[in-house]
């Protein structure tokens, strides 16, 4: 490196010292709601009135009926580690409210035009400050109710570097609703109200209970097939509302954790959960939890992440414990297993086991045993090539399947009632057919989703409802969660090029009246409703890159492993795969085939 001439150590200016430390609590317009928030809830609000404009990137306004800010300490509210939550270092361990650090207003306020107005009870006028860039603007009377308003405009102004990183006003927006959302879980007893540009995306009435908070954001859907649960030792209680195993997720949107009401993010706890279901939902589902835990303040550590948004248990292992017998005793779980799921081991035996030989062989002398059912043969169920039309000029392109149906009538010669199928499928989760060169082994659902992913990316490349729409017979009414909401909104026409006939019907619910015809696990809406919720969580908005959506479609839409096919399903499927652009993975890259060639059977069998 070049040598430079030595700089004297200096202390930053105060402004320089702002912006870093909004840096490390100012991510984006929802780390400013959820700290202005928790603002509101220390200050004993009942209600809470949030507005946003452009996903909160130009406007940002919370409003509460708490206990308000003096006039006299309204500088003092933007002063770096100015704080009523603690008086010295001892009180850090013994934290009951959500801040305590004193640093989010003037964080906030170093990168965006701040303006609060606030009355506390012992006055009778309210006042007003307005910051901009950490430099204090104005200070004076203003008129207001007791409680305090915080408006924040133009956020990241000043850090063009920062703002070029935030995401489109459609996924600011998404990320906005997830703090309200979670943080309005925890605390069901005050009145909510989010406004999104002019539009009330919720509007939520105190509730007496968790079940009714519960239900007002998550939809009555999902509350039906949920149970509370509940355990306590040492000091230590957790608790909460769970979904029974007849409800899962494709991923853990629908999991709220909290300790000692704070949403918190722990890989530990999901673990725990995901440990307490394991032997009741198939892999790659996921349970809806809210999950509370109460500790005493001593034994959490709320002090490791300047957001606030991870703590550190000190009996992480016993809470971990404590969860998974609470979840596993008060829905159930122990001893249940979902049909076709592998045990807790995952069915597999250690490779270093030396019983495992002997274990196989048994097995296979079992499964091939004078008693045991001939195994079942499909006969062919249709004529005609084996891969015909623009199958036939794929596979040929691919060199694959080439001369595949000529090996077989070779084989079998003229007699067609002699002529062997030309796929098998294995365990209702692979197609088996023979090549010219040796064996292959398709994966249904892998090769269903490239299929449906190929035909609805032309779908949506042409602009037109290109994809054949199945009229339902009875249309399927959905509650959906906000977050569901904004993710229909941002990709409704998407949808609708997809074959999805959804029209709103009133409030957070949708009636579907129509589906695309190739798909295979509608599920009476559930299909629908996986796929809204890895849109909300891809945080993707309206005119951006649909590979989310596509890729969602076509795994949620997809064959399952467990599905039985009859031998033309499993030609058509096939001819489909090789006419698409790339028939040997899936959307997510996983392989379509494996191919067995027959130097490689020969030596497994020795005769090489």
């Amino acid at each position: 490196m070049p040598a430079t001439d030595r700089q004297p150590i200096r202390i930053l200016d105060s402004a320089s010292i702002d912006r870093i430390a909004a840096g490390e609590v100012i991510e984006r317009p929802a780390s400013v709601v959820k700290e202005l928030v928790e603002n509101a809830l220390d200050a004993g609000a009942g209600s809470i009135r949030v507005q946003i404009r452009e996903g909160g990137i130009s406007y940002i306004s919370i409003e509460d009926d708490g206990h308000g800010v003096p006039f006299r300490e309204l500088p003092l509210a933007f002063e770096r580690h100015a704080t009523s939550k603690i008086v010295s270092a001892a009180d850090i361990l013994h934290v009951g409210s959500f801040g305590f650090r004193g640093e989010a207003l003037a964080s906030i306020a170093s990168v965006s035009r701040c303006t609060m107005t606030s009355r506390s009870a012992q006055e009778d006028v309210g006042g007003m400050i307005r910051i901009a860039g950490s430099v204090n603007e104005r200070r004076e009377p203003a008129p207001r109710n007791v409680g305090t308003t915080v408006t924040i405009e133009d956020l990241f102004y000043n850090t063009p570097a920062r703002r070029k990183y935030l995401k489109t006003p459609a996924a600011e927006r998404k990320a906005v609703v997830g703090v309200i959302t979670s943080i309005a879980l925890a605390c069901p007893e005050v009145r909510w109200r989010l406004v999104c540009d002019g539009e009330t995306v919720l509007d939520l009435l105190p509730a007496d209970a968790l079940t009714e908070r519960a239900r007002d954001l998550l939809g009555s859907h999902v509350v039906e097939h949920m149970a509370r649960f509940s355990a306590e030792e040492g000091g230590i209680a957790v608790g909460g509302l769970a979904s029974r195993p007849t409800y899962t997720r494709p991923n853990r949107i629908q999991q709220f954790l909290y300790v000692n009401r704070r949403p918190v993010r722990s890989p530990a706890l999901a673990q725990a959960i995901a440990l307490a279901y394991r032997e009741v939902i198939p892999p790659g589902r996921h349970a809806a939890v809210i999950l509370f835990i109460d500790v005493p303040s001593g034994e959490v550590d709320v002090n490791v992440h300047p957001a606030k948004t991870e703590v550190r248990l000190m009996l992480e292992r016993s809470i971990f414990s404590l969860v998974m017998r609470a979840l596993q005793e008060g829905l159930d779980l122990r001893g249940r297993m979902v049909p076709g799921h592998a045990a807790a081991d995952g069915g597999r035996t250690d490779e270093s086991d030396p019983n495992r030989a002997r274990i196989h062989q048994e097995d296979l002398r079992r499964q091939f045993s004078g008693s045991a059912s001939a195994p079942e043969v499909l006969q062919p169920g249709g004529q005609g090539s084996l891969f015909s039309g623009a199958g036939a000029a794929a596979s040929a392109e691919n060199g694959l399947f080439s001369a595949a149906q000529d090996e077989s009538q070779s084989a079998a010669g003229d007699d067609a009632a002699l002529r062997p199928a030309p796929f098998w499928q294995l365990h209702r989760t692979y197609i088996l057919t023979q090549i010219k060169s040796g064996l292959v082994l398709i994966d249904q659902h892998n090769s269903h989703e490239r299929v449906l992913y190929n035909d609805a990316q032309k779908a949506l490349a042409a602009g037109s409802f290109a994809i054949a729409v199945q009229q339902l017979l009875f249309p399927v009414t959905l509650e959906l969660t906000p977050q569901q909401v904004q993710a229909f909104q941002d990709h409704s026409d998407e949808l609708g090029r997809l074959g999805f006939a959804v029209q709103p019907f009133g409030g957070q619910s949708v009636i579907v009246q129509g589906i695309p015809s190739s798909l295979k696990n509608w599920n009476e809406g559930q299909l629908l409703l996986d796929i809204l919720d890895d849109l909300a969580e891809s945080g993707t908005g309206r005119n951006e890159d649909s590979d989310d959506l596509l890729a969602s479609y076509a795994c949620h839409g997809a064959i399952r492993a467990g599905a039985r096919l009859t031998v033309p399903e499993m030609q058509n499927l096939v001819d489909k795969l090789f006419a698409t652009d790339l028939p040997l993975s899936c959307p997510h890259g996983r392989p379509t085939m494996i191919e067995y060639s027959l130097e490689e059977l020969e030596r497994r069998f020795g005769r090489r």
